[in-house]
């Protein structure tokens, strides 16, 4: 239920409820960036998709303000620009594979990887030096406490 009544769960049952939602999350998250891309192998219309796409794009959007807010980075790595270009390299070569796998000519497949490998960078370089600012931020108020 959404409204706020006490819990009958104690620390092991909420822990372990969270972890169970934990994986349900990245289970959808995970099957419906494969739909997308399956659908788009087989050529479907991006409005076919639209419905898949506006909940991976909310999702994606809300999981990534919700840690930026509280500092969260990852929870197996710190903040890095070695870590920023392996994603963006990572993201521009998915990219690139996918609209070669889609039918793209090679010249169109490799600009939009470039373009999507920067665009990555540029935004994760951003969040980046946002959630060092908040972690700054976050450090000072627990000293002057």
């Amino acid at each position: 239920m959404l409204d706020r009544k006490k819990t009958v769960l104690d620390e092991r049952e909420m822990m372990e409820m969270y972890r169970i939602e934990h994986y349900g999350l990245w289970l959808m998250y995970g099957l419906l960036c494969a739909a997308i891309l399956v659908q788009l192998l087989m050529g479907a219309d991006l409005t076919q998709m639209a419905g898949e796409i506006a909940v991976v794009a909310v999702t994606s959007v809300a999981m990534i303000l919700a840690n930026a807010r509280h500092g969260i980075w990852d929870q197996n790595s710190r903040p890095s620009m070695r870590g920023n270009a392996a994603y963006s390299l990572a993201t521009g070569v998915l990219v690139a594979a996918v609209l070669t796998a889609v039918g793209r000519s090679a010249s169109v497949s490799l600009l939009a990887g470039v373009c999507g490998g920067a665009a990555c960078m540029l935004l994760l370089t951003c969040l980046m030096q946002y959630m060092k600012h908040r972690q700054k931020k976050t450090d000072e108020e627990l000293d002057k406490d």
